[in-house]
């Protein structure tokens, strides 16, 4: 189903939003927005673990299928994109996305 991956180990993530920053930095994402994210499962609890998420490419996206707008789009490169301008902020994305992509 994804294409792209980005590998995360939860055995080492220590929750410092590295990723999350070095993401930001690397793509000019604008303040309030973020590509990456970290999630913590069983928090507080034993076997407490961190992991990074983010899109993962779908090649059969299932946010490309709910929009009623059909703001996403895939680059040649296999690069599911998002056009905000078409977007009219339904949320139906959020909720069809298994990685909680979108924001």
């Amino acid at each position: 189903m994804a294409r792209m991956k980005f590998v995360c180990d939860a055995e080492r993530c220590i929750e410092c939003n590295g990723c999350v920053t070095a993401c930001k930095n690397e793509h000019e994402v604008p303040w309030g927005v973020n590509r990456r994210r970290v999630v913590t499962m069983n928090d507080g609890v034993p076997g407490e673990k961190s992991i990074s998420v983010a899109c993962m490419h779908c090649s059969d996206a299932p946010c490309m299928a709910v929009c009623p707008v059909n703001c996403f789009y895939r680059t040649d490169e296999g690069v599911v994109l998002h056009n905000k301008d078409t977007c009219i902020g339904c949320g139906y994305c959020s909720y069809a996305c298994p990685f909680g992509a979108p924001q």
